[in-house]
């Protein structure tokens, strides 16, 4: 009678100390952080008929000789312009000549940033491995034995055991109905 109480306490406290302990069911959560650049580029032409201006006054005090002064009135020049806003890009293309805007282009390449995040839960299989400590008591000759035994769970199959005493050893396997 002495064997089996001892026997029991030490399964008690046994249970104790490893029912807290992590069980292996809960979900392993992984996040992943991704920035998607979005390009959007547009391009569009103006004539330069239908682009109001405004003419500056001419400075006097600068004195130009005639021909150079007419050569540069029908001169056609290209004047391009480029504006950066972080990540995206503006360019603005002038065609001047006779003091008039002839030709305008644009270009705009425009990068909208988005940040992607992207959980994923795992849930881990439905086996598990149990073990503890037992006692037998033998009715044909009234002797006790105590033991260690394994227990192992499937997902799917059902609980399969095996457990040794100092009386006997037994192998089990039992199934949900």
């Amino acid at each position: 009678m002495k064997d089996i109480v001892i026997t029991l306490v030490i399964a008690v406290i046994l249970i104790f100390i490893f029912k807290g302990r992590y069980n292996g069911n809960e979900p392993t959560i992984v996040t992943h952080t991704d920035t998607i650049y979005k390009h959007d580029i547009t391009k569009k032409y103006i004539k330069g008929d239908s682009i109001p201006f405004v003419v500056l006054g001419i400075d006097t005090t600068i004195l130009h000789d005639t021909v150079r002064i007419v050569l540069d009135y029908a001169y056609v020049r290209a004047y391009s312009d480029t504006i950066k806003v972080d990540s995206s890009t503006f360019i603005i293309n002038d065609t001047i000549s006779q003091n008039k805007i002839k030709n305008r282009g644009f270009y705009a390449d425009i990068s909208q940033k988005t940040i992607k995040v992207e959980t994923i839960r795992t849930i881990p299989s439905k086996n598990e491995l149990f073990w503890g400590v037992l006692a037998d008591l033998r009715t044909f000759d009234n002797k006790v034995g105590i033991g260690v035994g394994l227990g192992f769970k499937t997902a799917k199959k059902g609980l399969f055991t095996i457990s040794a005493t100092t009386n006997q050893y037994s192998i089990g396997y039992y199934a949900k109905f």
